[in-house]
């Protein structure tokens, strides 16, 4: 069994539940294109955007996607995407975030992260863009002709 928890855009748990791999192969609690983080046996974990799930020769996975970002203006760098491939029998934990896909409007980064850290993120790079462009202003000269 896979402990499967979804949570809201703002890090509100919307449900947390037990369920076994039939369900994900027939989408009952479908992630895709979400945020997701997987755990693995052995507590390591994977975040990516979650694809269909996937049936090979070698058995079940689910699929993870990392899009080429370049993390100094959280956009994309190219079309490239890293697609990960996480077999279903060594999966125990499953999180995803409930209209995290860019589709959405937010930028696509590949973490997994709720709305206040990227609120503050995405201020910080417009701090950054703003004091960039205020000293590429040209300076006001002020002429006194008193």
């Amino acid at each position: 069994m896979i402990i499967y928890t979804r949570y809201k855009f703002n890090g509100e748990v919307l449900f947390s539940r037990f369920i076994n791999f039939e369900e994900i192969m027939d989408r009952k609690y479908s992630c895709l294109g979400q945020m997701t983080r997987v755990t693995i046996k052995g507590r390591k974990t994977y975040e990516g955007f979650a694809d269909e799930p996937y049936l090979s020769n070698k058995g079940k996975c689910l699929t993870l996607i990392w899009y080429d970002i370049d993390y100094g203006t959280l956009g994309l760098r190219s079309g490239k995407v890293t697609t990960i491939f996480i077999p279903l029998d060594i999966i125990i934990g499953i999180e995803s975030i409930l209209h995290s896909n860019p589709r959405w409007g937010h930028p696509p980064i590949n973490e997994f992260v709720f709305s206040s850290e990227l609120r503050s993120r995405l201020m910080k790079l417009h701090e950054k863009y703003m004091q960039s462009e205020e000293k590429s202003r040209p300076k006001k000269i002020y002429l006194n002709f008193d």
